[in-house]
């Protein structure tokens, strides 16, 4: 029987991603496994279904596993330790990275915006707002806060309902982290620049929590022109 304890505090995606990744590792479920669903493991592990869903999505990105739409969440059939190895994140961020990605950004997330002020459950909303309080909590603290803003663009694009989209958003999450990295140690070189972002963050929260898509298409390209004004002038 497998070990499938409930996490007795409230766990980070991280944590819950660390221990699915040793499961896999030690041979709890095999190559080819299919994975309990998103409710069952949520249920099981005793975490909500957005921290299970981002733990699946961290997984998928190192190559661990393989999600096929209809049918599951399976263990990547390659052997994991060598997928493990073979993982090489990218390196360097470089001025032309940024740009590219600021660049699709800028079509894929306006709309995404839009339609998730249309969708939107109160859940996620909740979700959203824990990401902003996480922001606020690292610009108090002076950290740079680059999960919080990586969490709270994947939770809008997850309040879509739209499996293309939040897969769209996987796919690019390993480069939107790093160049969120990159752009907030340039960015937040200026004063007050750290309390402006999370203010346009709010507002693309505001629009999206009050329906207004129009709005929160608008809120999200300021911020992602805001972005790049920042960073390039």
């Amino acid at each position: 029987m497998r070990e499938t304890p409930q996490f007795k505090v409230r766990k980070t995606y991280e944590e819950v991603a660390d221990y699915l990744k040793d499961q896999i590792m030690n041979g709890v479920y095999k190559p080819g496994d299919r994975l309990p669903s998103l409710r069952e493991f949520s249920e099981l592990l005793g975490v909500g279904q957005s921290t299970m869903r981002e733990a699946i999505s961290s997984l998928k990105t190192m190559g661990l596993l393989n999600i096929r739409h209809g049918e599951g969440t399976f263990v990547t059939r390659f052997n994991p330790e060598d997928v493990l190895t073979d993982f090489e994140p990218l390196q360097m961020v470089t001025r032309e990275d940024i740009l590219s990605l600021l660049e699709a950004r800028k079509i894929i997330e306006t709309g995404i915006a839009r339609l998730a002020s249309e969708r939107r459950s109160e859940e996620d909303l909740e979700r959203m707002k824990a990401a902003l309080d996480e922001m606020e909590a690292a610009a108090a603290n002076g950290e740079l806060g680059v999960q919080a803003d990586w969490h709270f663009h994947y939770a809008i694009a997850c309040s879509c309902h739209n499996a293309v989209l939040e897969t769209l958003m996987q796919s690019i999450s390993t480069m939107m982290r790093r160049t969120l990295k990159a752009s907030h140690e340039k960015v937040f070189q200026t004063k007050g620049n750290p309390e402006r972002l999370l203010e346009e963050h709010r507002d693309i929260y505001d629009a999206i929590a009050n329906r207004n898509s129009k709005k929160a298409e608008e809120s999200m390209l300021y911020h992602l022109l805001g972005v790049e004004k920042k960073l390039f002038d």
